[in-house]
């Protein structure tokens, strides 16, 4: 299993873009593209006959949006990383899509090379932000230095669920929510729930 490859799906309402994404990752030999959509409606279709690790998706399409697409594959397929391909680099936007689920967001002026050590960090269960991104987010967001499954509970624990809560909510059992929790405590160099709270707030993480 070492060296499976990497399942690739990208969403992008403009021909050309899905084109070139899937020449650079054909040349990749990491990679492998399951599908390939520009209608954004029928990604939940195809994902449920499409083997997919990580979903490449635009922000701005028709009928059904980025984020919106985001939130329904992150409830529907939990297993599946979905990784933001945008060409705004707004701070606000950006926490937006990490609110919705994602775990990467790269700009579409990024290199081949950032591509690819996005996708591999989001495999490996970390968030990315494109470098492209401006000084102000690097600043203010803290979210990096969590897991995509800590973000999760990160959240939970703000809105003051329980670790059963937490545990029923995200499917896993209660000794896993609590090694989570110790790993966030550690990682906002908070002692309680109010330092968490506090932390949360000042980097945006709610």
């Amino acid at each position: 299993m070492a060296d499976a490859k990497l399942k690739i799906f990208i969403v992008d309402d403009h021909y050309l873009i899905l084109q070139g994404l899937s020449s650079l990752l054909l040349d990749e030999p990491g990679f492998e593209i399951s599908g390939v959509t520009n209608d954004s409606t029928q990604v939940l279709a195809m994902l449920d006959k499409c083997p997919t690790d990580i979903l490449l998706t635009d922000i701005s399409m028709p009928n059904m949006s980025g984020a919106e697409l985001t939130a329904s594959v992150v409830k529907k397929f939990p297993h599946i990383k979905v990784i933001a391909l945008s060409m705004f680099n707004d701070p606000v936007i950006v926490n937006q899509m990490m609110e919705v689920g994602v775990s990467g967001y790269i700009l579409k002026a990024t290199s081949k090379a950032e591509l690819i050590k996005a996708l591999n960090t989001v495999a490996n269960g970390r968030t990315y932000f494109s470098s492209l991104l401006p000084d102000e987010f690097e600043k203010n967001d803290a979210l990096s230095r969590f897991t995509t499954r800590e973000i999760e509970i990160f959240r939970l624990i703000v809105k003051e669920f329980n670790n059963k809560q937490i545990a029923q909510k995200l499917f896993i059992s209660e000794r896993t929510v609590e090694t989570h929790r110790r790993n966030i405590l550690r990682k906002a160099d908070a002692v309680n729930i109010v330092g968490l709270v506090k932390y949360a707030y000042e980097n945006k993480i709610v």
